[in-house]
């Protein structure tokens, strides 16, 4: 599980980020960079956040466990990096990588130690967490998408190619991704994957869907690289629930389409002077929200899927 969670950090969002033809090298080279400084970076901020809220310091055992978490970890910096893609210079990256994964692990300790919230596959606390960290550095920095010249957001052939390589990579292992932590309990973790997979297969059906009829007939590639993995993170928080199939089937197709349509977000966002370079709300931001409030749902509908999880 540690391998696929990696490999869908190195390789899944470094492909899924060459979508523009003017910043092949620095989505790959950069997103490589994040993956091997955020994954040793990891092990000693979990070692300080957890002195900070304990009062006292104690030694890190470094495990399995321990390594798919920074692949979490790394995995939140790489969607804020979606967000500022292009506009940041290599300095300011590092300043991100080394503040963004202390914030990280203070909200996931205050969600899940403090409030109790259970979400596996990180709906909240890594996609919509990196997705909003993301457009705060936008805000901060005043980046304006004014300031990207018109011609450096298109595409190639080439280009588009390698970001649907990325897009399939992250399609492959996000079932993995959510039910990395899960190891111990293989029940537990077979209906993460199930649930996963299920979802993830129905916003790959719904997105393709969905950009066709809303472009006549052909496909929009920012959607169909970015919407069909909607499913993925929709679920992530539900995922370890025992919930019928066509639960799962229908929160992925709501996320397929709804992520098709959350384009419509991203000119928004630009209209209000926000930058986000590569949709990061559409496939991270509106999915990880929408995913809590399904959970909510969940629990409500049946408190003992909640309480078994938290066991």
């Amino acid at each position: 599980m540690y391998m696929d969670a990696a490999a869908m950090c190195c390789l899944g969002f470094g492909f899924l980020y060459v979508f523009s033809k003017y910043y092949v090298w620095g989505g790959v080279g950069l997103n490589f960079f994040i993956c091997g400084f955020g994954f040793l970076w990891a092990l000693p901020l979990k070692a300080i956040v957890h002195a900070i809220f304990e009062g006292e310091f104690h030694k890190l055992q470094i495990n399995m466990t321990e390594l798919t978490t920074n692949c979490h970890i790394t995995a939140a910096v790489l969607i804020s990096f979606g967000a500022f893609y292009g506009f940041t210079s290599p300095s300011q990256l590092l300043l991100v990588c080394l503040l963004e994964p202390f914030f990280m692990l203070i909200n996931e300790h205050v969600v899940v130690k403090l409030l109790h919230v259970a979400d596996a596959g990180g709906s909240l606390i890594v996609h919509m967490f990196g997705a909003f960290f993301g457009i705060a550095i936008n805000i901060a920095l005043n980046i304006k998408p004014k300031k990207l010249p018109e011609e450096h957001r298109t595409t190639s052939y080439m280009s588009d190619f390698g970001a649907m390589i990325g897009s399939i990579v992250l399609w492959v292992f996000w079932p993995s991704f959510n039910g990395a932590l899960l190891y111990n309990d293989q029940t537990l973790q077979g209906r993460v994957l199930l649930n996963t997979y299920l979802a993830i297969c129905a916003s790959c059906a719904a997105a393709f869907a969905t950009s066709s009829l809303a472009h006549r007939g052909r496909f929009e590639m920012i959607e169909i690289q970015n919407a069909t993995l909607a499913g993925g993170v929709i679920i992530g928080m539900i995922c370890p629930f025992q919930i019928d199939p066509w639960v799962s089937v229908l929160i992925g197709g709501i996320g397929g389409v709804g992520s098709s349509f959350g384009y419509a977000i991203y000119i928004f966002l630009e209209r209000l002077g926000i930058t986000d370079s590569a949709a990061v709300q559409m496939l991270h931001g509106l999915p990880g929200l929408f995913g809590g409030i399904f959970a909510a749902f969940a629990v409500l509908a049946n408190n003992d899927n909640y309480l078994l999880f938290l066991q």
